[in-house]
């Protein structure tokens, strides 16, 4: 296929009304769905999402790298175009409507082509990978049209602004393949990236897909609510959630945005290795300061994780709090009802312990049966640190990728200034107040946080 096709689309999706933007994916992805070695690559060029998030690639490309390679190619002025437009994508186009040197080689622009130039791209690193991605940079703006170097420039700064994003993915793969739509959604939720699922769809193999060790599944996502008795109630602290994944002494850690972020944990790694038992966990990353032993705030957490120098010393030590027992012994528990998997947590991770403490602990939990007793937990709680209680229902199983309907986050008032206000959500450190109707308002919302 060639890529001047996927671009077409693009623009036509991008200027389509919500109602027609699946109709339009579908239809290009009917084109190729015979071709086995096509469907990944495309429904990864759609999106922009040229590998699976947690692999913990960079495409290590921005504004300036582009009108670097631009300018070896056009004799626009690219100042001014960059002045006038506020999309590097416009510019692209713009600057490619006028070159001043073309391709030793001209020919269209094969899709598979350009999704391999790129994600070599993204593999480049150490000395002079800056020249080696600027000439491949500027080989694909040789050879593309102004329409297509409009969506290399966006694809390559991971911003498409087209208006596609995974649940429309979902409905025009349903749509081109012939696939119950809830089988999609399914796999996805275990493994969350839609080129290999579309790739595994076309094989009629959805049911084979099942929670991989190493591999994050989307997490379930949980409303704020108000307090229902009976329910287990559990204390949150400021902190980032994250998803462990522990098969003999390899571990890994995802945000819930899928990044992997193992390495920047210093020895918390190592001390989740010497446990004996295999697992996947849903818990919270908190942080303890090196002198009053208290709890990090959420923002000093981002900090933390997103440091640039990981060899410089922090005052914060990083701890981990398990809510959630999603895999053990490489089996997916989720279907088991709360408390057998809390049981199950805590056969493994022994008993919460006091903070601040190494390693990880399970959360504390107490289950109540009358109101009055929630608030004094919630007292308690509040003085010890915690910012909110997690409600769980004893008998709800672990809804990946989806919002449970009996548990609920349950947030008290806090002081500013003298006054109290409600705490609102908050995704990985941005404030937001917003009616989230299911998890793909939550992934639109966290989206927006990232641009």
């Amino acid at each position: 296929m060639r890529y001047s096709r996927i671009a077409e689309v693009l623009q036509e999706i991008s200027q389509a009304p919500r109602s027609l933007k699946v109709n339009l994916a579908a239809g290009l992805l009917a084109e190729i769905a015979s071709a086995s070695n096509m469907l990944c690559p495309v429904v990864r060029l759609l999106l922009g999402e040229l590998w699976p998030p947690w692999e913990g690639r960079e495409m290590g490309i921005g504004p300036e790298a582009l009108m670097t390679a631009l300018a070896e190619v056009s004799d626009q002025d690219l100042p001014s175009l960059r002045e006038r437009y506020s999309d590097m994508g416009m510019v692209a186009e713009a600057a490619l409507g006028q070159k001043g040197q073309h391709s030793l080689f001209p020919g269209p622009l094969e899709a598979l082509s350009v999704y391999e130039r790129l994600r070599h791209i993204s593999a480049m690193n150490g000395k002079e990978s800056e020249q080696r991605k600027n000439a491949l940079l500027r080989g694909l703006f040789l050879e593309a049209t102004p329409l297509e170097g409009k969506y290399i420039a966006r694809t390559a700064l991971r911003n498409m602004q087209v208006g596609i994003g995974h649940k429309t993915m979902i409905a025009a793969l349903s749509s081109s393949l012939h696939c119950d739509i809830k089988k999609i959604r399914r796999a996805y939720c275990l493994m969350p990236d839609l080129g290999s699922i579309a790739s595994i769809a076309q094989s009629q193999k959805l049911g084979s897909i099942v929670i991989q060790p190493m591999v994050p599944i989307r997490f379930m996502a949980i409303r704020t609510g108000k307090i229902v008795i009976p329910g287990a109630f559990l204390p949150k602290y400021p902190g980032l959630r994250v998803q462990i994944h522990k098969i003999k002494k390899e571990v890994l850690i995802f945000t819930s945005q899928l990044r992997n972020i193992t390495v920047v944990l210093n020895d918390v790694p190592r001390l989740l290795g010497k446990i004996e038992s295999d697992f996947v966990v849903d818990a919270d990353l908190i942080g303890f300061h090196d002198k009053n032993k208290g709890i990090c705030s959420q923002a000093e957490m981002l900090r933390y994780i997103n440091r640039r120098r990981l060899s410089r010393k922090s005052n914060i030590h990083p701890a981990l709090l398990a809510y959630d027992l999603i895999a053990l012994q490489g089996e997916d528990i989720c279907s088991m009802p709360y408390q057998d998997r809390r049981k199950r947590l805590l056969s493994i991770l022994g008993e919460p312990k006091a903070m601040p403490f190494q390693g990880i602990s399970p959360a504390y939990e107490d289950v109540l049966m009358d109101k009055g007793a929630v608030d004094e937990f919630r007292s308690k709680a509040e003085i010890a640190g915690a910012r909110a209680l997690l409600e769980r229902d004893l008998l709800a199983p672990y809804r990946p990728g989806e919002f449970t309907d009996r548990e609920f986050i349950i947030r008290g008032a806090h002081k500013i200034g003298g006054k109290y206000s409600i705490l609102e959500p908050v995704i990985e450190g941005f404030r937001l107040n917003a009616s989230l109707g299911d998890a793909d308002d939550l992934d639109r919302l966290e989206k927006i946080c990232r641009a």
